[in-house]
């Protein structure tokens, strides 16, 4: 049909398949809001440097979704995977019933671009994002999407997802991330963390290591800068690892935890 020059065909699908075939311009996104139809294309102007195309073949799904989390990276889409099971456990509905598809940006500097395109694009757009690294996602890029209506979630204090959880999460958890890093995943985590820690001593056994905040800060640090959970795969172990943190009240008031909870009613909700 593409080498056919007597006419046009008009197709719809669903099928990632299908998508994977198609350049940008022959692709047009189709919302469906209260009646309104709105149909855009994925060359429209303006979304040259955004690379589309690229997403199209690399991350279909979310152009078949009604909702698109930009997340920061691999750690960022694992973990709400596994935050998604937590919460279907949960008995609520997941994040695909509310039409909401996780997209990994590959790095702090895509994000703005690739939640203004999807944005363009007619979808509804939030973005999840490290504060580490202003000269990849500065705070100036984050009040450029809210004044386009994109939501941006940060971790406070200017920390990565890693160094935020680490300082959150109830020493319990963390006993269980290291476990997880050092017994699954094989990484040195000792010597990582004692490469890291300024001061104090150090057991080679890191189940008798005892909650003070300059080791959270070492443990924080290490696991981002050795990349213990830095793909899909393995952020989705390291939630399910940390997930009975969720059920404790006074994580709840933490700032991971609060940070996810508007994740997950912006999904219900929007």
């Amino acid at each position: 049909m593409r080498d056919d020059e007597r006419g046009q065909y008009f197709l719809t699908t669903h099928s990632p398949a299908v998508l994977r075939e198609l350049t940008v311009n022959e692709l047009h996104v189709v919302h469906n809001s209260d009646g309104v139809v709105q149909i855009v294309s994925a060359a429209k102007e303006g979304l040259e440097d955004h690379e589309v195309q690229g997403k199209i073949r690399s991350s279909t799904e979310a152009f078949l979704a009604k909702k698109v989390v930009v997340c920061e990276g691999a750690t960022e889409v694992g973990f709400l995977r596994g935050f998604d099971d937590f919460q279907m456990a949960s008995k609520k509905d997941p994040f695909s019933f509310h039409g909401v598809a996780l997209l990994d940006a590959k790095g702090g500097s895509k994000v703005k671009a690739l939640a203004k395109a999807f944005k363009s694009l007619g979808y509804d757009v939030t973005v999840l994002a490290d504060g580490d690294a202003e000269d990849q996602f500065s705070p100036k890029d984050e009040k450029e999407l809210a004044a386009l209506n994109i939501p941006v979630l940060m971790w406070s204090d200017k920390l990565s997802l890693e160094e935020r959880a680490f300082q959150d999460l109830p020493w319990p958890s963390v006993l269980a991330s290291l476990k997880l890093a050092q017994d699954e995943l094989s990484f040195p985590v000792y010597d990582h963390v004692r490469s890291r820690l300024l001061a104090g001593d150090l057991d080679k056994d890191t189940g008798t290591w005892i909650d003070r905040p300059e080791l959270r800060t070492a443990i924080g640090f290490a696991a981002k800068k050795s990349c213990w959970f830095k793909d899909t795969t393995r952020g989705d172990l390291w939630f399910k690892a940390v997930s009975q943190a969720f059920l404790d009240a006074d994580f709840a008031q933490k700032n991971l935890a609060l940070e996810l909870g508007k994740l997950w009613a912006w999904a219900e909700h929007v």
